[in-house]
């Protein structure tokens, strides 16, 4: 089971989360050099969530890497479960324990489904909450650049073409 997990998690990384990451990583290059060129003071303002953004997906990645490895761990103990009945279900028939193991793979399937519902909550408040924060940085981008317009130290092509990048 962990073989089987391990290589497909390898796999789906390799095909897909690496080159989101390599292109994230090229796209928030060219924006800030991009938003740089618009607007150095903009840019700074919009950087300024960032530590914090950072900081709470790192404190988050601690979370979920425990929460994943708890759920990784658990799913190997009812699969060796549910083998070791297989196998032995004859033993299990000649001792009369059908119900005790029945029992027994319903609590540890039970506690299996628990951790990931409670995974899953985490990672709903982490989404929403980083949600804010990045609501947060656009907000910061969109008064300042407003009143950058208005005090005629950006046009409105550029606070549109910056609110793009942002975007990015």
């Amino acid at each position: 089971s962990w073989c089987t997990s391990d290589i497909d998690t390898t796999r789906n990384f390799i095909s897909e989360q690496m080159t989101g990451l390599i292109r994230i990583a090229i796209l928030l290059v060219m924006s800030m050099v991009f938003m740089f060129g618009m607007n150095v003071p903009l840019t700074l303002i919009a950087m300024i969530p960032l530590p914090v953004i950072v900081w709470y997906s790192l404190f988050f990645h601690h979370k979920f890497r425990k929460g994943f490895q708890e759920c990784d761990e658990n799913e190997g103990k009812l699969s060796a479960m549910v083998q070791e009945n297989l196998t032995g279900v004859r033993v299990v028939r000649a001792f009369g324990r059908e119900r005790y193991e029945r029992d027994r793979f319903g609590k540890q399937n039970s506690f299996y489904t628990n951790l990931w519902v409670k995974l899953g909550r985490l990672m709903a408040f982490f989404w929403c909450s980083a949600d804010i924060l990045s609501g947060v940085q656009i907000m910061l981008v969109v008064i300042f650049g407003v009143l950058f317009c208005l005090n005629r130290g950006m046009t409105a092509g550029e606070f549109i073409a910056f609110i793009s990048y942002n975007g990015m």
